[in-house]
């Protein structure tokens, strides 16, 4: 036994190297960093912390225990399709790895797939290498490590979702080398497939580097047309066939897009250089990333020191044929041109500008050269003088014109130019060295280092999530989930004034209205802006509820947090959690549940996600960014309420203090400025409510978080920051005869009070309508989260059948068993004719193409098997006739 693993690790060595490296020295550094379980702090930054973790806990639970959440869920937003979700975010087979980590020991889960990944983009590169005769032994592992741990990788790894391309990129490659020198197309076919599967995202930029990389080899290696001809015609048919394999997820996917992604693609192509174009060879240097690099940096190219030198003397190198080098100069110049020139930008990012992250496509840059600088060393490590000097200055000519220029990149210093020295001065001394073997042991040496080095340097310079901020609000959330859980076991809607992100809801089987992704549907952000609440192109938060929209969109209970002086538990043990808003009209509310740290409330009001509706709400017109009056007709059309009642009232301020800025009498609309620049400056504004009643208050795009800090008293006024149409805020309740204050301090020298109006609510009047809507819900049973089936009464003929249930294409809508139109209302939602009686409505949920998409799969399948095995059996039958 023991002799079989000696002669194994003997033959496969430079792969085992491959996988163990990457993952030996990123696991070092995550133990360094302290990271979960080895210490206080997580992998969880930026998106990864605030979006993807819950897709993960989503991923596990659509696997564990819901397999229909594959399809649809009410916890995304109000409700909403998740296969092209899953698409984008978690088809990945490495997330399969999570699966025994569940809650807040999900970050070590996160740990494990990432150094997974890290390990297999090492191992496929050096099977490429070793498959292809590329390179081989020590110099495998080398130029695998180089690949796995690229600045793209490191850059990239809190957007976990996207390292699989790294992966599945060599394995492509390989088959398509295997496809043009054997004609079996099998392998490239099923990777690609796989590719798409993945991520369709990644794949589409795999597959414009497909095309590059196929022109090149065609021309590498062309020996008559014929045959060039032969081999166009199996790359595009293996390509599309591996298209078509994936395309009982692409096309509904494609499907999905049209209605989110796909809305905001650019329309305007301006052709010009984003940037200086020598100022990517900053990025080439050791630890060019930091946090400002994210939002809009520059591309991420770095694959050290020896690929780049062998990269660039692969063009200088006369073993190759004038050919190959001037079509691998030209892609080259295409990849270059890419990276700074926006109307090739867009292109290889699907004609939409990316939001954060720029240049997302580089990873094909840096598999390019570290493909061309391990075919340069193929034949021997060994380098000429002449060749070593051109490169020292080349070396020194990037590396000095990053010092001069220093001060225009924020993540380069002293240390990283001196480090990316002496790296650079070691290795052209080691392909200098006559010795072989001690020649190939330094050179792992030194890639070993010179790659922690980067990542160390780069990834010092992100802040993390720590293990205790996501874990006690994670805590809190699953207690009050679970809670939920036995209290109400319906499908109902649960509204939020804490949270830890916007995607709490997939992480803990939440209906809780907010969102968080780059494939939301945009008919959602859309609706959000005009009933009051937060919105953005890819999030929404149900965060600035009003009693009415409370009722209308069915937020049945509500989770509050415990402020510090309510909790009895000693401040040491538990710390009090952070506020998302203030809602003093939960006092409304019944409480049904009093935890240690949190609260839950029971709307009494709330409708189900279905109701009987007066006609008028299909014809009614609704305004555009006027929240009050948005909600106010809907819930008279709803009712059949005309002449139109009014719910909310103006309300003035009793008095309004100006400190240090300019005074006004008509707030809306005012901009009010600093008389001192230098100072402090402030605005309060006093009301004492005359009723009982909640008090609201409207306000736009100028009173956002970057440009004011409000308070209620002495204590912060808290809302969701970040909003681009007018808001709605509780400000207060229950307070007759008490006088409320509400502080608006300047971040800037202006302050614009952008539709600031306080109004009242007269909560008889709201009460006795929505009474009447409960009373005609639709008494839902959920089946899972495709299939809704429930009765309900409806009381004369002038009624139609409204939901809040986003309007899709895969909605079936059946009533008493009869299949029945759907139409959309208020450009969001699933409505349907009903006449007077008891009915029992159906809805199923199916993903539009999904059938077709299953069908051409198959289709595929059956083809790439039938090409790869018949033509094989046929020979072997002609040779035993023979």
């Amino acid at each position: 036994m023991k002799n079989r693993i000696v002669l194994y690790i003997n033959k496969h060595y430079p792969l085992l190297l491959s996988f163990w490296l990457p993952v030996g020295l990123m696991l070092s550094y995550f133990i360094y960093r302290k990271m979960f379980p080895f210490g206080s702090n997580t992998l969880l930054t930026v998106d990864l912390g605030q979006q993807y973790v819950d897709f993960f806990a989503y991923f596990r639970k659509t696997i564990l225990s819901d397999p229909s959440s594959f399809f649809f869920t009410f916890n995304k937003a109000i409700g909403g399709e998740m296969l092209g979700e899953f698409a984008y975010y978690l088809m990945s087979p490495f997330n399969l790895l999570l699966l025994p980590f569940a809650g807040k020991s999900i970050t070590a889960g996160v740990m494990l797939v990432t150094l997974a990944k890290y390990g297999c983009a090492g191992y496929t590169m050096g099977r490429l290498l070793t498959k292809q005769r590329l390179q081989h032994g020590l110099m495998v592992p080398v130029f695998a490590l180089a690949y796995s741990m690229m600045g793209w990788a490191i850059a990239n790894q809190l957007n976990l979702l996207w390292m699989d391309v790294l992966v599945f990129l060599p394995l492509i490659i390989n088959g398509l080398f295997e496809l043009l020198k054997n004609r079996h197309g099998l392998a490239y076919s099923f990777w690609l497939a796989v590719m798409l599967l993945t991520n369709y995202y990644m794949g589409y930029m795999v597959v414009i580097f497909l095309v590059l990389f196929f022109i090149w080899l065609a021309t590498d290696s062309f020996v008559s047309f014929k045959k060039l001809a032969k081999d166009c015609g199996l790359f595009i048919g293996r390509s599309i066939l591996g298209g078509g394999l994936a395309a009982i997820l692409l096309l509904p996917t494609l499907f999905s897009l049209q209605s989110s992604k796909g809305q905001y693609t650019a329309n305007v192509i301006h052709a010009k250089f984003e940037y200086q174009p020598l100022k990517m060879l900053s990025k080439l240097l050791l630890g060019a990333f930091n946090f400002k690099q994210m939002p809009s940096g520059l591309p991420n190219l770095f694959v050290g020191s020896l690929v780049l030198i062998s990269f660039v003397l692969f063009f200088f190198n006369s073993k190759f044929k004038w050919t190959s080098r001037l079509v691998a100069f030209l892609v080259s110049a295409f990849f270059v041109t890419s990276l700074c020139f926006e109307p090739l930008d867009l292109f290889w990012h699907g004609l939409q500008f990316p939001v954060w992250y720029p240049y997302r496509f580089s990873f094909v840059v840096s598999f390019w050269m570290v493909y061309l600088g391990a075919l340069n060393l193929r034949e021997s490590v060994r380098v000429s003088a002449l060749k070593i000097l051109f490169a020292a200055i080349l070396y020194a000519g990037i590396i000095g014109y990053v010092a001069v220029n220093i001060k225009q990149f924020t993540f380069a210093t002293k240390t990283t130019l001196l480090a990316s020295t002496l790296f650079a001065a070691t290795t052209l001394l080691i392909l200098l060295f006559p010795q072989k073997q001690t020649q190939r042991v330094l050179l792992v040496c030194l890639a070993a280092a010179e790659m922690l080095t980067n990542a160390a340097f780069s990834l010092n310079n992100i802040s993390y999530v720590s293990q205790k901020e996501f874990a006690e609000p994670n805590s809190a959330l699953k207690n009050d989930s679970q809670a939920l859980a036995k209290l109400d076991p319906g499908l109902y809607r649960t509204g939020q004034t804490y949270s830890r992100t916007k995607n709490d809801g997939m992480a803990h089987s939440l209906n809780t209205g907010s969102y968080f992704s780059s494939a939301l549907e945009k008919s959602i952000p859309d609706f959000y802006g005009q009933i009051g609440d937060p919105d953005g192109d890819n999030y929404v938060a149900y965060s600035n509820g009003t009693l009415i929209s409370d009722a209308l969109l069915g937020m049945k209970y509500f989770l509050r947090p415990k402020d510090a002086s309510e909790i009895s538990i000693p401040a040491k043990q538990k710390k009090a959690l952070s506020p998302l808003t203030l809602r003093p009209d939960l006092q409304d509310y019944r409480l049904v549940k009093d935890g240690d740290l949190t609260q839950i409330y029971q709307n009494p009001l709330a409708t189900t996600m279905g109701y009987s509706a007066n006609i008028a709400l299909q014809q009614v017109k609704l305004p555009f960014n006027e929240p009050i009056n948005y909600q106010t007709k809907w819930l008279n059309a709803a009712t059949g309420t005309w002449p139109t009642t009014r719910y909310f009232t103006a309300k003035n301020f009793n008095e309004v203090v100006f400190q240090n800025a300019d005074k006004t009498v008509n707030l809306t609309g005012s901009l009010l400025k600093k008389k001192n620049k230098k100072a402090p400056a402030q605005v309060v504004f006093k009301f004492t409510p005359q009723t009982n009643d909640p008090y609201y208050l409207t306000f736009g795009p100028g009173l956002e978080e970057t440009n004011v800090e409000t308070y209620t008293g002495s204590r912060p006024l808290y809302h969701y920051g970040t909003f681009r149409h007018n808001v709605i805020l509780n400000v207060a309740d229950h307070s007759k005869g008490n006088e409320v204050t509400i502080t608006a301090r300047f971040k800037k020298n202006s302050l614009f009070l952008d539709n600031f109006v306080l109004y009242q609510l007269d909560r008889q009047s709201v009460t006795e309508k929505l009474r009447q809507l409960k009373r005609h819900s639709w008494h839902v049973k959920k089946v899972n989260n495709r299939h809704l089936t429930g009765k309900i009464s409806i009381k004369d003929n002038q009624q139609i059948f409204a939901t809040t249930i986003p309007y899709s294409q895969g909605w079936q809508v059946k009533i008493d068993g009869n299949r029945v139109p759907t139409f959309k209302l208020q450009n969001t939602f699933i409505g349907a004719k009903i006449s007077k009686g008891t009915h029992t409505v159906t809805m199923t949920y199916t993903p539009p193409y999904l059938y077709l998409g299953a069908a051409l799969s198959a289709i595929c399948l059956i083809l790439v098997l039938s090409w790869e095995f018949i033509p094989a059996k046929v020979k072997k039958y002609r040779k035993t006739k023979n």
